[in-house]
């Protein structure tokens, strides 16, 4: 690829990488080599990654050209290089979660997203920075340090997957796991200009991945594009027996029907909560509103959660109860080892009553039912939102503190929720120049579908193609 840049080869689709590494004009040793030396580059300042695998990752590459050269690449993802949530267990590389207590733990096995994706040919490329233990929205990590977004150096890169989004905004990587429990993977999409879904609970296994709930907990994609994320999620899914709720279901190709357009779809608009969204969030989403109707679908306004003013208070009612459960055993050997703030939000399960968790778990089933009937009853193919009501917010300098603002009143953890696929794309900027983000979430198993909406918006719109200013 003589005519391309350093710089262009890293800030490649996932897709377009493949084809030229297919071709024979893109080596993945080059390609992954572009990336580290981006990582090399930007990371004293954005602190993505808390692990760069440097050596494994080129003999990882260097396999990959070799299949390249003899025309046995293993899938579109074979040479493509990946960072991956610091929750993933990695064989032979630190493992920490996000705390302190773990900064030394070295897995013997690969979970099984990440043996999927080396069965797939991706390079591993590093660990990504994670809110500790994945309970928070900011990634102002208290032991490997804040990390940074990289359109505002100031401003957080969302969480729990934060590093995850930094790393992809920047160029330090093509693709990446995240991790949903209440809008993990798509905040910091949302906030970092990428794309990323939350699958349908069951479709992604969770086995060998620190868990926050196993009632919320999802496992999932990050890339720069829809398309890529259909990519990844060909290789993540399948039913796995080592987590217990891993759904057996029919393979699907989620490339497969993904160029067919959303002509005569219906989308729906959940007025209630877009109502309070920020001014600059909701011009973006109103513009993305026009263009999914110059593109033949029908928006509707539609009120599932009528009567459900309480539903926020579900998603919390469950993961205070179940983390404090999952990390029962640290919390009472080892209690500083967890930074002040996440302890204390664990302290709040413990405190909780039997009768309030059951309640929740109860109200959980009865949000996920009246979300799929407000699809088929009204005949509407998804709901679209933004994907948070805010853009990035300053990052706190006092880790204990986490930095979340009073105003953090979040729309992803419905879906979480309600257990539906919810895919989040970029969709414009605000008054200062911070990313925007639609949402895009279908019935269960119609994961396929929100990526069809979503590559068909990212068709029409080139918000995905943005780099920001500070590393580009």
């Amino acid at each position: 690829m003589t005519t391309m840049t350093k710089q262009d080869t890293i800030f490649l689709s996932i897709a377009d990488a493949s084809a030229a590494i297919e071709a024979g004009t893109l080596s993945p040793v080059d390609l992954t080599q572009a990336v580290l030396d981006r990582i090399e580059a930007t990371d004293a300042q954005l602190n993505s990654y808390v692990l760069v695998m440097q050596d494994t990752a080129l003999r990882e590459a260097e396999a990959s050209a070799e299949r390249a050269r003899t025309k046995s690449r293993l899938s579109p993802l074979d040479g493509i290089p990946m960072g991956i949530k610091d929750l993933y267990d990695t064989a032979g590389a630190v493992t920490t979660g996000g705390t302190s207590a773990y900064r030394f733990r070295v897995p013997e096995q690969d979970c099984t997203a990440v043996a999927r994706l080396r069965a797939a040919g991706a390079v591993i490329i590093g660990k990504t920075n994670t809110h500790e233990l994945a309970f928070g929205g900011t990634t102002n990590n208290v032991h490997y340090g804040p990390t940074r977004n990289p359109w505002k150096l100031d401003r957080v890169p969302g969480g729990s997957s934060g590093g995850s989004g930094s790393a992809l905004a920047a160029g330090q990587a093509m693709g990446a796991l995240g991790s949903d429990t209440g809008g993990s993977i798509r905040y910091p999409a949302s906030y970092c200009g990428v794309s990323g879904i939350k699958p349908t609970y069951g479709l992604s296994s969770r086995a060998g991945v620190t868990a926050l709930s196993h009632t919320l907990d999802h496992t999932g994609p990050m890339a720069r594009t829809a398309y890529d994320c259909a990519l990844m999620l060909n290789a993540l899914q399948g039913y796995d027996p080592l987590d217990i709720d891993s759904a057996e279901q029919t393979r699907q190709d989620f490339v497969a029907g993904i160029e067919d357009g959303i002509a005569g779809m219906t989308l729906g608009v959940i007025r209630s909560l877009f109502a309070h969204a920020a001014p600059g969030v909701k011009a973006a989403f109103q513009a993305s509103l026009v263009v999914l109707e110059s593109l033949g679908a029908r928006i509707v306004i539609t009120e599932p959660l009528l009567g459900l003013d309480d539903w926020r208070g579900i998603t919390m009612g469950i993961i205070a109860v179940e983390a404090n459960d999952y990390h029962q055993e640290l919390l009472a050997h080892d209690p500083p080892t967890i930074g002040a703030a996440v302890r204390a939000r664990m302290a709040l399960g413990a405190a909780m009553p039997a009768w309030r968790y059951a309640r929740a778990l109860d109200a959980r089933k009865m949000l996920e039912r009246r979300m799929h009937a407000g699809l088929k009853e009204q005949g509407i193919d998804a709901y679209v939102l933004p994907s948070t009501p805010i853009t990035a917010w300053e990052i706190d300098e006092d880790p204990d503190r986490d930095s979340t603002p009073p105003r953090m009143a979040q729309y992803g953890s419905i879906f979480n929720i309600s257990r539906q696929p919810s895919l989040s794309i970029p969709n414009g900027f605000d008054e200062d120049g911070l990313p925007t983000s639609l949402m895009i979430s279908t019935a269960k198993w119609e994961d396929g579908l929100a990526m069809r909406i979503g590559h068909a918006f990212q068709q029409a719109t080139d918000w995905h193609t943005k780099r920001p200013p500070l590393f580009s």
